[in-house]
């Protein structure tokens, strides 16, 4: 199987995509900063319950003052209801700072979405894509919490008990102080095996979730080709490798977490060794050391939240590197023009040159299509005649030659609000799950359900669905299932003349409507107050009997026929 696009090859921290991530925190950097500053000087929370601390075992407790012991230990639980509503303010507003951040970088994603080019589009496996913008931006969300809420925090209060620390005993703190070298080089070391098994867990789950997807959409082909076996066992071996990667990443988490916990935990360790020996040799009294100990013990809370902080960091940085690639893709639509132009149906292909992957499809054509009028373009399957719809519609632009409407260069149009005054009803219609009246009214929410009903009349869709017990509010299932194949055709027909556009494409009419349905149609179109002009494309010779005008398009080479000819 070909390597997806977006896969990334080698786990890695990448500058530009932690430029992308920090471009979304734009405009609340000065509520980081405040958060910061509150965090660092939570830490000099600590000094008077260190004092106190000393106090107590080096006078209250020596001189039996009871009554002095019982006003400290008040004094240190209101320190403590300080200590954590600070704490709760700080994570709430970190919360609102975070889930905007996801939310611009999710907005982000979807814009980025609608760039993709056609070929982007129906070349990449859009299960896996789906997984990733779902999955890598919650993952993303988990990371950035625990960043900004966990680990930064972490971090400055660290830095404020290292100062405090210093300042009481620089002895003991020296001896911490050079056991965190050991702490430094194995969460190093450690992390680079941790990445591995973040990354290959990723890709993992991708392809679970892809499974998923698969036998969700397929399930009518599974059975109808007997494939449960075959998928079976597909989605068993998917599911085996998941279970495995899940098992090294977390087991392998879960022995950093321990090994760096233990690490940790000898530096207090030390501290309890070397500061006993202080006070039997009296260098230190009996309140400095439990001072000591106290703050020593903050640091290695703090120290434990750092390093869990640092198993989500990693997961988050393998999304990120993932979403910035998918961010960073330069496919995009061909053209990125603005000019919005009054479209009355003039479309006009000169001496139009295209090929997919250089395999020539259409070689120099010219078709000119006016206002009202009624043009059939016939040939065999594979000829091309899809790939001329393409190219009105923009989704490519050709290697030579132009195309205009109204005269106007495609280079030069906006074609969001030239695609508005075009309906397309493709060969298979998408639909999606809902009711009828929205899938009809699907951009055009706030139409009448009267003009609704007029069109619906028009492409005959009315006729059956006055018959259905809930009329247009009927469930029409995932690909509009529950409909048949004409059905489908007549919604998607009703919801492209919704729009009262001034040019309606309809590839492969004869799929699902017969002839007479056809033919009724196309005379109603006549009927309305609005009329477009009508593009017909199909392999059935029997269309031309409807068009004014007939193209052959045939070894990519479109040329003008009479219908006896044909």
């Amino acid at each position: 199987m070909r390597e997806n696009k977006f896969k990334n090859g080698k786990p890695y921290f990448s500058k530009e995509a932690w430029r992308y991530y920090f471009g979304f925190f734009s405009g609340q950097h000065r509520k980081l900063l405040l958060t910061s500053v509150v965090a660092t000087a939570q830490a000099a929370l600590i000094i008077p319950i260190l004092l106190l601390v000393r106090y107590i075992f080096d006078v209250a407790i020596p001189e039996k003052k009871v009554d002095m012991l019982v006003m400290i230990g008040l004094a240190i639980i209101g320190i403590r209801l300080i200590n954590m509503s600070v704490t709760l303010l700080l994570r709430r507003i970190n919360i609102k700072i975070v889930t905007t951040a996801i939310y611009r970088l999710r907005d982000d994603l979807m814009k980025k979405v609608f760039t993709f080019s056609r070929t982007l589009y129906t070349r990449e496996d859009q299960r896996i894509l789906h997984a990733r913008i779902v999955q890598d931006t919650e993952r993303i969300m988990r990371m950035s919490n625990s960043m900004i809420s966990g680990l930064i925090p972490a971090i400055l209060i660290s830095i404020g008990l290292c100062v405090i620390l210093l300042v009481f005993n620089w002895f003991l703190f020296v001896v911490i102080i050079l056991f965190f070298p050991v702490i430094f080089f194995s969460n190093r070391y450690m992390g680079k095996i941790l990445k591995k098994r973040v990354f290959a867990y990723q890709r993992s789950f991708e392809n679970f979730s892809k499974g998923v997807l698969f036998l969700l959409k397929f399930l009518d082909l599974i059975k109808i080709q007997t494939a449960e076996k075959i998928e079976e066992k597909k989605q068993r071996k998917v599911l085996k490798d998941l279970k495995e990667k899940a098992t090294q990443r977390t087991y392998f988490t879960s022995i950093n977490f321990q090994v760096q916990t233990f690490l940790v935990s000898i530096s207090g360790i030390l501290v309890i060794v070397v500061g006993g020996v202080s006070v039997i040799n009296e260098f230190m009294t009996l309140g400095d050391f439990f001072a000591f100990y106290i703050a020593a013990n903050h640091l290695q809370t703090n120290l434990n939240s750092i390093n869990n902080s640092f198993a989500k960091v990693l997961t988050g940085n393998e999304s990120l590197i993932t979403l910035q690639h998918i961010a960073a893709t330069t496919e995009k639509e061909p053209y990125s023009g603005n000019r919005k132009i009054a479209f009355k149906g003039n479309i006009e292909l000169r001496s139009v040159i295209f090929g997919y992957n250089e395999k020539p499809v259409l070689q120099g054509i010219s078709l000119k299509i006016t206002p009202e009028s009624k043009i059939a373009v016939i040939g065999p399957n594979g000829a091309g005649k899809s790939t001329i719809i393409h190219l009105i519609l923009g989704f490519y632009a050709p290697q030579s030659g132009t195309i205009t409407a109204e005269g106007v260069d495609f280079k030069e149009i906006d074609f969001s609000h030239f695609r508005k005054q075009v309906g397309v009803v493709s060969q298979h219609p998408l639909l999606f799950p809902g009711s009828i009246i929205e899938n009809i009214t699907y951009g055009n929410e706030r139409t009448e359900k009267e003009t609704v009903i007029k069109i619906s009349k028009i492409t005959l869709a009315h006729n059956f669905i006055e018959k259905l017990e809930d009329g247009y509010e009927t469930q029409i299932g995932e690909d509009g299932v529950l409909l048949s194949g004409g059905e489908r055709q007549k919604i998607a027909l009703a919801r492209a003349l919704l729009n009262r556009p001034k040019l309606l494409i309809l590839d492969e009419p004869t799929n699902h409507l017969d002839d007479s349905a056809v033919k009724e149609i196309l005379s109603n179109l006549d009927h309305i107050d609005f009329k477009p002009a009508v593009f017909v494309i199909s392999h059935d010779k029997a269309v031309a009997n409807f068009a004014e005008n007939i193209y052959l398009l045939e070894n990519g080479k479109l040329q003008s026929v009479k219908n006896e000819e044909l």
